[in-house]
């Protein structure tokens, strides 16, 4: 997993699962097939939202009706880096990404697959709630989710995709950075990616 994928991930873990295993090839626009991403030169920021919006657009309508949060998600990151302060060089990409995006093709979600490793991440999820309603604080609650360590950074990022509110994906973060160096250590490359 490339820092452009933890991103799409981050963001909307079914539309990540489309860029797994395929290659990245340097081109004037971002274009999305089933085995490659083409990329132009520009700011990482960028390329992660403009590759968001691409692989929404070859979704068919059930699809994209299915991943309308996920949109909005990928409009609040664009939304925050255009409130950073790397909006003067992202503005000509976010602003108008028709200009920077060329149509690929009409790819599909395996959703039988997205649901397997769901089921496979759900106990986790379920222990953290628990301990959410048990510990009296925060700090107690990261004492004591050690056992995420066990998990693939992969199925950290799916992990805090099925969490259902702001609150609780926060606290799985933290988690996550706490007690899983793995996971850690992606999101490090992720930040760094940001700078260029």
């Amino acid at each position: 997993m490339d820092e452009l994928e933890f991103c799409i991930k981050s963001l909307s873990y079914p539309l990540g699962m489309l860029l797994e295993g395929s290659k990245r090839r340097h081109g004037e626009f971002v274009r999305v097939t089933r085995n490659c991403v083409t990329l132009p030169g520009a700011p990482f920021a960028a390329l992660c939202y403009l590759t968001g919006i691409a692989l929404y657009d070859s979704l068919d309508l059930v699809d994209k009706k299915r991943l309308q949060n996920d949109y909005r998600a990928i409009e609040r990151f664009r939304m925050k880096m255009l409130g950073s302060k790397l909006r003067d060089v992202l503005r000509h990409y976010m602003e108008s990404p028709g200009l920077h995006i060329s149509p690929g093709e009409r790819l599909a979600i395996d959703w039988l697959e997205f649901e397997a490793r769901r089921k496979k991440v759900e106990p986790y999820l379920e222990r953290i709630v628990a301990l959410e309603k048990t510990t009296g604080s925060r700090d107690a609650l990261l004492k004591k989710t050690g056992f995420l360590g066990e998990l693939s950074p992969d199925q950290g990022l799916l992990l805090v995709y099925i969490a259902e509110d702001e609150k609780l994906r926060g606290l799985i973060n933290a988690a996550l950075g706490k007690n899983n160096p793995r996971f850690r250590e992606e999101v490090i490359r992720y930040f760094k990616a940001f700078q260029g």
